[in-house]
């Protein structure tokens, strides 16, 4: 499988597969900052117990273990060359389902600029233009205005509510979906993608 060589390359963003050097800046961006400690907006407060060898060894075994039919690629987003984010796309059953879950994060100091609301679009063109995808879903803590504002501007609507529990006290998670008819378009360049890859 190829899926290393694909690329997805914005007006201001380039999304691809980080080398094992890469994901260490990455992991640094991390540890510098990506939400006040008093706030998680992850399903999973990942971010409370950051380590190096469990970073690393969490992207390579994600893409390691990756199929046709099952897989998730956590892009590292690079805004000139440098790592600000990553941005995930993954699925299950890919080629009957047609369907995509999204997920993503910056490092603070890159926030508040449009570029969470680029690196979606970025994905979406990937799975709706690329890959043929039916629908792509999503979703927001209670509290996540950035995670929120950016679902909106993209075209998705709310589909149902859930509760997630990231640091032990249950709050309420929105669920969100938009489908290939309502995708809008965006202009990304598309490298390196080889629909065999993904059992298509």
């Amino acid at each position: 499988m190829s899926f290393g060589d694909i690329s997805l390359r914005t007006e201001r963003l380039e999304l691809r597969l980080p080398s094992r050097g890469e994901l260490v800046k990455l992991f640094r961006v991390a540890e510098e900052g990506i939400h006040p400690p008093e706030s998680m907006p992850f399903a999973i407060a990942w971010t409370d117990e950051l380590g190096l060898a469990r970073f690393l060894d969490f992207h390579e075994t994600q893409l390691r273990e990756s199929r046709p039919e099952d897989w998730t690629l956590n892009f590292v987003t690079f805004r000139e060359g440098r790592p600000i984010g990553s941005q995930t796309i993954g699925a299950e059953g890919f080629p009957e389902k047609r369907t995509v879950q999204t997920g993503s994060w910056l490092g603070a100091p890159w926030q508040r600029r449009g570029l969470g609301t680029e690196m979606r679009a970025a994905v979406l063109e990937l799975a709706f233009r690329g890959l043929g995808a039916h629908a792509a879903t999503s979703g927001y803590l209670d509290g996540n205005d950035a995670s929120r504002r950016v679902s909106e501007k993209l075209g998705y609507r709310s589909v149902g509510t859930s509760t997630l529990s990231p640091r032990g006290e249950p709050v309420p998670h929105t669920d969100v979906r938009i489908d290939r008819a309502d995708w809008r378009g965006y202009p990304v360049e598309i490298s390196g993608l080889d629909p065999g890859d993904f059992g298509l």
